[in-house]
């Protein structure tokens, strides 16, 4: 019986089993979320909900597929010390492969990073670390190969933290709850990823070991889920696609429009003229919205109009795209609207002055 894996191999004893469908469940798991990412990537292309990110998590999690399947098989299966390195170095190349694209994908949105420069630094390392993986097999340095590869989790994690933190400050509602939660998988997948060293097993043993690939499938099972739910970079850049927002108070009576300090420009005249013509054109659609509430969006090929209606209001919402993000921000408008100006109207008299604290109000919301 073996308990003093990894001074002995390959791992026998009451923690191989475990060990192996532990690793089989992490590799098909991981394996099973990029293929739904490539599938995701391809299908979705060329729509509202096309994302690079699709691609970027694709990439991270087929690296990691790779990654624990030469794992697998040097644990389980290499009789020396450097055939074991040697398997897992093949590990690192697929992980660091990975990561190398993940970082490409995700510095493509401009609202993450203006220029690549993780990118460049990691691809810079990355060519060093196949030199040096290349030379492990000629010269023995796989030790330091392995404590090189470790080090990689630095700039993903760097990236990847930005990214979700710009995400948690674009994003509104559930979608910032949802990427505190990919956040937090991310860092169970690196917590568990170090757990898991040779480093940790000498001192602590198998039993840590363990533990730190059940906390790697939770890791997995928690960023997997939740990115899966993070909005697409036409989701976060909604600001750009929000032409116009009016107020009209019940009966059809606008009462405030909202300035997004454009200025009287040709291009918002035009714009401008545009929206009424589109509101015209749907005026007869307007009653039967501010009734019943039912109707929330109407479709002019390049323009979409938002309906979102209250008590005694109906906000109006002009945009270039349909956007989840744009639905709860009609919905909070529209309560805050309300409860803002309660005492005014019941009985409003058609004073639109008595609307101008709207501005902060909506400007806020819109912030």
């Amino acid at each position: 019986m073996n308990l003093a894996f990894p001074e002995d191999l390959p791992l026998t004893g009451p923690f191989r089993y475990p060990w192996m469908f532990i690793r089989l469940i992490l590799l098909i798991l991981a394996l099973n979320v990029a293929l739904i990412y490539l599938k995701k990537y391809i299908s979705l292309k060329g729509s509202v909900k096309e994302t690079r990110m699709h691609a970027a998590w694709f990439w991270l999690f087929l690296g990691v597929a790779g990654m624990v399947f030469w794992f697998l098989y040097a644990d389980l299966y290499a009789t020396t010390f450097t055939v074991r390195y040697h398997f897992f170095q093949l590990g690192y190349v697929a992980g660091s492969t990975g990561c190398l694209f993940f970082m490409y994908y995700i510095e493509q949105l401009v609202y993450v990073m203006r220029y690549r420069i993780f990118t460049v630094l990691f691809g810079i390392i990355y060519v060093v670390f196949l030199v040096i993986t290349a030379l492990a097999y000629f010269i023995e340095i796989s030790r330091f190969v392995q404590n090189f590869a470790t080090y990689f989790w630095i700039p993903i994690a760097g990236l990847s933290f930005k990214y979700l933190y710009k995400i948690n400050r674009l994003s509104f509602g559930k979608y910032r709850s949802w990427s505190v939660f990919v956040i937090l998988g991310f860092a169970v997948i690196i917590f568990g990823y170090l757990g898991s060293t040779d480093a940790i097993l000498v001192t602590l043993g198998l039993g840590a070991g363990t533990a730190s690939l059940l906390l790697q499938i939770g890791g997995v099972v928690l960023t997997a889920w939740y990115s899966f739910k993070l909005p697409s970079w036409k989701e976060l850049e909604w600001k750009n696609s929000i032409d116009s927002l009016y107020v009209i108070y019940h009966g059809g009576v606008f009462a405030y429009e909202y300035d997004f300090g454009k200025g009287a420009t040709e291009a918002n005249l035009g714009s401008r003229s545009v929206t009424v013509s589109m509101l015209e054109a749907s005026r007869f659609l307007l009653d039967e919205a501010m009734k019943t509430g039912e109707l929330k969006i109407i479709d002019f090929k390049n323009k979409k109009i938002y309906f979102e209606s209250g008590e005694y209001i109906t906000v109006i919402m002009v945009t270039n795209v349909q956007l989840d993000t744009l639905n709860f921000l009609m919905r909070k408008i529209c309560q805050e609207f309300e409860r803002a100006f309660a005492s005014v109207l019941p009985d409003w008299n058609g004073d639109s002055e008595v609307f101008a604290p709207a501005t902060s109000l909506i400007g806020r919301i819109l912030s």
